[in-house]
């Protein structure tokens, strides 16, 4: 069972994903040397529990993409971009995927990621870097809230800023 649901949790942040872009808040140009904890915003979800009065936030923020050196890792030279779903309190399940877009197409997608009981999860995708180009993250989620919330499950979506990359070296 838990599966099935994994593949069509994984399908509609798919799709999602694609459809991110298309419809995302990316346009604003930040620094090429911007690091990986600086964002343009996030996007946010609310539940109630109808019995308490209970209230639940939910936030997912897709950083800027980043070029990622580390001298004694395997996969040298990367652009990456991270994002991560953090909640008020814990929640049945949350799921993220998240997708690197090169000049507005989608250069490489993440595996889904979820965490049950938890209040955050993140994510990352990463490729080799290409110099002088333009790179967006955008990351989908899934929050699955406790019985007794309404909504009871919310899909959350996030754009970052567009970033251009001039070097694929450290600096």
């Amino acid at each position: 069972m838990r599966t099935v649901q994994r593949t069509l949790l994984a399908g509609a942040l798919t799709g999602a994903l694609a459809l991110t872009m298309g419809a995302g808040s990316a346009g604003a140009s930040a620094p090429a040397d911007a690091g990986p904890d600086t964002a343009t915003g996030t996007s946010t979800v609310r539940t109630v529990d109808a019995r308490s009065g209970d209230v639940i936030t939910c936030k997912i923020t897709t950083h800027l993409p980043h070029y990622s050196h580390h001298a004694h890792a395997d996969n040298r030279h990367m652009v990456n971009v991270t994002a991560d779903i953090k909640c008020s309190k814990k929640v049945a399940q949350l799921a993220i995927r998240v997708g690197l877009f090169k000049n507005g197409t989608l250069y490489k997608q993440s595996g889904t990621r979820a965490n049950l009981g938890k209040n955050k999860v993140s994510q990352n995708a990463a490729r080799r870097c290409v110099k002088r180009q333009n790179y967006t993250g955008a990351a989908v989620g899934v929050v699955t809230f406790p019985p007794g919330y309404t909504p009871h499950t919310k899909q959350v979506k996030h754009t970052s800023a567009t970033v251009r990359i001039n070097a694929c070296k450290k600096s």
